[in-house]
């Protein structure tokens, strides 16, 4: 499971619905507050204990994210990992804190060339109720802290004939000697998965049945079902039944939120009755579907198209706009950057992650009347990176403030805000014709 190519955008909603005649009882995964560049996910099982449910929560971090620094031979970096569980009245129940250290040979894998990652699994048994679950990342070189966290309500499984767990969103799965070893995906992005991905849950029957059929719906944001499956029979003789099913997306489905949607029903004489009388229990959660490049997903592809404008010429840019559809634009931005891709035989491309990560900071540091990646200073510092030298003075007697920025070789742009608000042009604007250029 490469985990280094979902980033940023995660949010889950998970809902387990138990289905009973005259009752219905919910579990909301509510609501996530996230920071920084780590994949966390919680969900919930039934324990062996009666009383308590178990809640695993899983927890990735790429190493491009952390900071590797060298020693002797080895390449380390080295994070402190907590997961604090909350109650509904904000006291603290449980937390765990462990101290993560990675050692590496080779300098290329320790910046994120092959998607290596470090995953943790840690469980909590906690009572029925309402919890906020939190996940903290603090790398002991940089000391920079991030963070994310859910909130999720365990029920009791034991009240119920037939249930169902969380949906848990899995890459591959080995089944070995009754054993499943599963790769858990930790984005509800499953837009880049083109060979389909797996649902894998455990159901809890009390029920004298030998057997259960499952479908799944995929339901966009207007509530219409895009895609039913046909009935899967899976065996359920046994308390605690641990289940998956491969799920291919349609060809032709949009890029866009979806629900995905579980049903467990009695089966059936007919395989296209689909009575919602015989229905046990149901299960569903959040997807996107979302194409990315280098694990970055395009919130506004429009966008991000006119940022081509420092590394494309305008026939380029011109050709990808001109895409009929949403889809058709994506294609055609993929293909542009794999052009430009310096390791073409690795899931990353550094050349896009380095082109937008200086969009983003000249957005961030450079914004004026326009957007950062707009003004001069966004122009020359997506095109050229940071300057060698920065200098700054402001003439005696005159509100103009003038900035100096020095290259390597010597090159100089000089900057001046004429008004003293920080909007800064080029003095006596050279004529740049350079292009952004991937340089290791």
């Amino acid at each position: 499971m490469n985990f280094y190519r979902f980033k940023s955008f995660i949010f889950l909603k998970l809902i387990i619905l138990f289905v009973f005649p005259f009752n219905v009882l919910s579990q909301i995964t509510e609501k996530e507050v996230s920071t920084g560049n780590f994949y966390f996910d919680a969900i919930c099982f039934k324990s062996e204990n009666d009383t308590l449910g178990r809640v695993d929560a899983f927890v990735v971090v790429p190493y491009q994210n952390l900071t590797f620094f060298k020693s002797g031979n080895l390449y380390s970096a080295s994070y402190e990992l907590s997961i604090s569980i909350y109650d509904n009245n904000n006291t603290l129940v449980d937390t765990k804190t462990d101290q993560r250290k990675i050692f590496e040979e080779d300098y290329n894998v320790s910046l994120g060339s092959n998607a290596s990652f470090d995953y943790t699994q840690n469980i909590f048994f906690l009572p029925p109720g309402k919890y906020e679950i939190t996940a903290s990342i603090l790398d002991n070189f940089t000391k920079k802290s991030s963070q994310k966290s859910r909130v999720l309500t365990v029920l009791n499984f034991n009240d119920f004939n037939f249930s169902l767990s969380g949906l848990m969103l899995v890459s591959s799965i080995e089944e070995r000697d009754g054993r499943f070893k599963i790769t858990p995906h930790l984005s509800e992005n499953v837009g880049d998965l083109s060979d389909g991905f797996f649902i894998f849950f455990e159901s809890y029957s009390k029920l004298n049945l030998e057997s259960v059929d499952y479908f799944y719906e995929l339901i966009n944001s207007d509530g219409e079902v895009v895609e039913k499956s046909k009935k899967i029979n899976r065996k359920t003789s046994q308390s605690v039944n641990r289940n998956y099913i491969r799920i291919v997306l349609p060809k032709n489905i949009l890029q866009g939120g979806y629900t995905l949607r579980l049903t467990a029903m009695k089966p059936l004489a007919d395989e296209n009755d689909f009575e919602p009388s015989a229905f046990l229990a149901v299960t569903e959660r959040s997807i996107r579907i979302f194409r990315t490049i280098s694990g970055v997903f395009i919130s506004d592809l429009n966008k991000s198209i006119k940022q081509l404008r420092y590394v494309a010429n305008q026939e380029e840019i011109d050709f990808i706009e001109a895409g009929s559809t949403i889809e058709e634009k994506q294609i055609r931005f993929e293909q542009f950057w794999k052009k430009l891709d310096p390791t073409p035989n690795t899931d990353r491309n550094e050349a896009f992650e380095e082109y937008y990560s200086r969009v983003d900071y000249a957005n961030k540091n450079f914004r004026s009347y326009v957007e950062g990646w707009r003004t001069d200073k966004g122009m020359v510092f997506i095109i050229f990176g940071k300057p060698y030298n920065i200098e700054r003075q402001t003439p005696y007697g005159d509100n103009r403030v003038f900035e100096r920025w020095t290259y390597s070789n010597n090159r100089q742009f000089i900057f001046v805000d004429y008004n003293g608000f920080g909007d800064y042009k080029l003095y006596q604007p050279p004529s740049i014709s350079e292009k952004y250029r991937y340089e290791r």
